[in-house]
């Protein structure tokens, strides 16, 4: 039987890898941003070249694509949140079972359509993504009455 120091101890461990989780899922959304940034910015810079034959809708498609995956890992940050929440908030005299599977997940997870619609998601790309396409607009026709 395990002691009150024990179980304090497993409790600490299991919330110490929740948080290890959420920060590395933390991270790659962030890092979803600055790619969808970069790889926006270098098809700008290759599309507004003289020779490029480019359409504003081949933008869209790495914009959808990026918010997609930051979508994603805000899904997953979100989950392992609701994880961590349920075991720090639970009486040390419960024993919890320590396991992350696909089930427990799946069972806090929220629906990925949701969370595109969230304001994190949509307030960062879809103006990254309309402010390229707008740039690209004016760049093009500039050059062509000049």
């Amino acid at each position: 039987m395990d002691t009150i120091g024990n179980q304090i101890a497993w409790r600490l461990g299991y919330l110490n890898i929740l948080q290890g989780v959420i920060a590395r899922l933390a991270n790659s959304a962030a890092a979803m941003k600055a790619g969808s940034v970069a790889v926006l910015t270098g098809l700008l810079a290759c599309a507004v070249g003289e020779q490029a034959s480019f359409h504003w809708a081949l933008f869209v498609l790495p914009g959808v694509l990026f918010m997609g995956f930051h979508a994603f890992f805000q899904q997953q940050e979100r989950a392992f949140v609701q994880l961590y929440n349920t075991a720090s908030d639970a009486p040390l005299a419960q024993v919890l079972s320590y396991r992350i599977d696909a089930a427990r997940l799946a069972a806090v997870r929220e629906p990925l359509l949701k969370v595109l619609c969230r304001p994190t998601v949509l307030a960062f790309h879809l103006p990254l993504v309309a402010g390229v396409v707008l740039v690209y607009r004016v760049v093009r026709e500039a050059s062509r009455c000049c």
